[in-house]
């Protein structure tokens, strides 16, 4: 049993075109810093596209992924960005999925990119679980 998150930092390329790359930088490196200290003893964290991240989560069913995604979501909403004289607000979009014991590691990558998916059409900021179907 695993499970994964998905997730991606809303409105990024919007971040970059305010307030500069060298902001966006930071806000990744912020972003990975946070990961590191909230799932040091849960999972792996890797980067996995310009700002998305991918999170594996051995031994975790769907319910306890999803509540650590939202432990995730809730820790960088609430984290005070701070690029030279400039507050950056960030927020994320995050989606879960677990293993079901038949499916191959790219269509569970697939379920929880779906996931992050129906959280960007319905508002961001959110977290989405995979359900069937």
């Amino acid at each position: 049993m695993f499970s994964i998150i998905m997730m991606d930092i809303d409105f990024f390329k919007k971040i970059n075109d305010e307030y500069g790359h060298d902001c966006g930088d930071f806000v990744l490196q912020e972003v990975a810093k946070c990961f590191q200290e909230c799932i040091r003893e849960y999972g792996y964290i890797s980067r996995w596209g310009g700002e998305e991240f991918l999170i594996l989560l051995p031994s975790s069913d769907k319910k306890r992924a999803f509540g650590i995604a939202e432990k995730l979501r809730h820790n960088i909403e609430n984290h005070n960005f701070r690029c030279g004289k400039v507050d950056i607000k960030v927020t994320l979009t995050l989606g879960v999925a677990a293993y079901d014991g038949k499916m191959t590691l790219d269509s569970l990558i697939k379920r929880a990119d779906i996931a992050v998916y129906e959280g960007k059409k319905n508002g961001r900021n959110q977290t989405r679980l995979y359900e069937n179907g």
